[in-house]
């Protein structure tokens, strides 16, 4: 598929499942996503349409959620595995950190967060009541997906408000074409559920 960046990913804050739709630059809804509930191991659904009729791509964990978790994604017209997101380490209040490998299992990008203080600053301040909800709006995190030579191929900004949060991925250079861009979109898509939780 080809891609119309930058693209926004949205998800509501008060919703009984975690529901994410993915829109590109002309607003477009290229994705809807829908996770699972009451499961210890991630369990998504990407469909190709907001009514959810069309599934495209299913992303699961191989263990439970933050102990080194991989999280395949499969192509569900073929069963075919295009790739996967693995958690580096422990996910903390400190920093978060994902490698993002193909079909064959070989590290094409590895998501991080351009300044961890950032993180650990909207960590601290989410936890003053009603203060850190209207100051946290305007503390955002960013994430950089980087190439195997460790340059910067896309950014992911975090974006808040008070009924829904935002993620809006950029590419910071043309997009190679020897990555698979829907491997690069659903990577953004399983950053954004695992960053989530964490606020």
């Amino acid at each position: 598929m080809t891609y119309t960046y930058p693209l926004t990913a949205t998800f509501r804050l008060v919703t009984l499942s975690p529901e994410l739709q993915v829109t590109d630059a002309k607003g477009e809804t290229l994705m809807q996503v829908k996770q699972k509930l009451l499961t210890l191991r991630e369990d998504t659904t990407v469909f190709a349409d907001a009514e959810k009729t069309r599934p495209l791509y299913r992303m699961k964990a191989d263990r439970v959620m933050g102990f080194r978790a991989v999280h395949r994604i499969t192509r569900l017209r073929d069963e075919q595995v295009i790739g996967a997101v693995r958690a580096v380490g422990l996910r903390s209040l400190w920093s978060a950190r994902y490698d993002v490998t193909d079909a064959q299992d070989r590290e094409v990008l590895t998501i991080r967060e351009e300044n961890p203080w950032i993180k650990v600053i909207d960590g601290l301040i989410d936890e003053i009541p009603v203060i850190g909800w209207i100051a946290g709006m305007f503390i955002n995190p960013s994430y950089l997906m980087l190439n195997t030579a460790g340059e910067t191929v896309f950014r992911i900004r975090k974006r808040r408000s008070l009924v829904e949060r935002r993620f809006i991925l950029e590419p910071v250079t043309p997009p190679d074409p020897a990555l698979d861009p829907d491997l690069v979109v659903l990577a953004l898509i399983e950053t954004v559920l695992l960053e989530r939780e964490r606020g």
